[in-house]
């Protein structure tokens, strides 16, 4: 798991994700690497 990896808490991994789309959402290249999750990735 992502957050046993980074040994940070799943709840500080979810921030952290939220963060990174609240501030990136308009950069293609996020954009990209979205598109390649899977749709029903919660983030």
């Amino acid at each position: 798991m992502v957050s046993s990896a980074l040994k940070m808490a799943v709840k500080d991994v979810i921030a952290t994700l939220k963060r990174l789309r609240a501030d990136h959402k308009d950069d293609p290249e996020y954009k990209k690497l979205r598109e390649e999750l899977p749709k029903r990735w919660p983030i």
